[in-house]
């Protein structure tokens, strides 16, 4: 049972960071600079600096139930591109699978959290992003990916 629930994690995994992807592939390098109308507003290149420092720093939660801290890879480029975005998005990626081999994903750790809820909690940060970034299509008129028009119903 366990192979097929792993499985299904990364098929969920590889469906919702694909959605990321896409939307990757239809901004372009200077949209990654641009920021909601309010003073407060980070940019959208911090939204994904987010999601990947997010899924490196909950990997040993979600394998070990421990958290060591957030750190994201990004971090340690000179100059944030699409394509290094994507670059440290599929390491990321990598990480995880390679991760999650062998674990139980229905293990109870000592605070009573499994791997597999520590790994929707992963989910749900990734939503969360994609909604804010659902925003920035709005407020700054960038393109609606196909996958994200049929998940979210987005249009104009």
């Amino acid at each position: 049972m366990n192979d097929i629930l792993l499985q299904q994690v990364k098929e969920h995994w590889q469906q919702l960071r694909g959605m990321t992807y896409d939307l990757l592939n239809d901004l372009k390098e200077e949209d990654l600079n641009k920021k909601l109308p309010f003073p407060e507003s980070q940019d959208i290149k911090y939204q994904f600096n987010c999601m990947i420092g997010a899924q490196e720093s909950n990997i040993p939660v979600i394998t070990k139930g421990t958290w060591v801290g957030f750190a994201s890879s990004l971090d340690n480029e000179s100059e944030i591109t699409i394509e290094n975005i994507k670059k440290h998005m599929e390491e990321a990626d990598k990480k995880l699978f390679n991760a999650l081999v062998g674990v139980d994903l229905l293990h109870k750790f000592e605070d009573r959290t499994s791997p597999l809820t520590n790994y929707m909690v992963l989910v749900e940060h990734e939503s969360h992003h994609q909604g804010q970034l659902i925003n920035f299509i709005y407020a700054c008129n960038l393109p609606i990916p196909k996958s994200w028009a049929d998940k979210w119903a987005l249009s104009r």
